[in-house]
């Protein structure tokens, strides 16, 4: 009998085998044969814990926006004012949990699968709903509704931007350069000096 909590473990393995040969390999370029030698694993486990290698990408996608999200939002259950909170949204997607070659390789090459896959697509859009629901409502204690959902746009767009241009520039786009972007950029969008951003995120 199998022991308890292998398949969890099985799992967990072939999905981070995943996520490093994508990174090294693209969507494309990652076979089954590919991943299973990554995890240390037969090439049959595979198929005995995902129904196909579509299954196990979807799998790899969602865990990946699930540990990007789970730093996000802990972040912001962290913050104290609405002010606070929008930091934290910047914060979250480019902290060095996160924003690492290996999630920004995969972010991107799962990014563009997202509109030839439903199943893809449906991950992203709950994700991307979940985190800019959470921008706008913190945005919303300060501004007007109908300018809090246009800044929210504005500000995940700007975010999506970085990690794909860190995606092709993986030397000139460091976590530093971004951060310093993306508060500059936060700055502008609420009217306030840049470093008054960059100080409220470190409080």
């Amino acid at each position: 009998m199998p022991k308890i909590g292998m398949e969890k473990l099985r799992r967990r393995q072939l999905v981070n085998a995943t996520l490093e040969v994508i990174r090294d390999h693209g969507v494309a370029g990652a076979s089954v044969s590919q991943i299973s030698a990554r995890a240390g694993l037969a090439n049959g486990m595979v198929h005995h814990y995902f129904v196909d290698k579509d299954a196990l990408f979807e799998a790899t996608f969602w865990e990946l926006l699930k540990r990007m999200s789970t730093q996000l939002f802990a972040l912001l259950k962290g913050a104290k004012t609405p002010l606070d909170r929008v930091n934290a949204f910047v914060e979250g997607n480019l902290s060095s949990e996160s924003f690492t070659p290996e999630n920004v390789a995969a972010w991107l090459a799962f990014w563009a699968q997202v509109p030839y896959s439903p199943k893809l697509q449906r991950i992203h859009n709950i994700i991307a709903h979940r985190t800019e629901a959470a921008l706008f409502r913190a945005l919303g204690q300060i501004m007007p509704r109908d300018e809090a959902s246009r800044r929210a746009r504005a500000i995940t767009i700007f975010i999506d931007g970085i990690w794909l241009r860190a995606a092709v520039d993986i030397d000139g786009m460091t976590r530093d350069v971004a951060r310093e972007l993306a508060h500059e950029f936060l700055g502008r969008q609420l009217g306030i000096p840049a470093a008054t951003c960059t100080r409220s995120s470190h409080t």
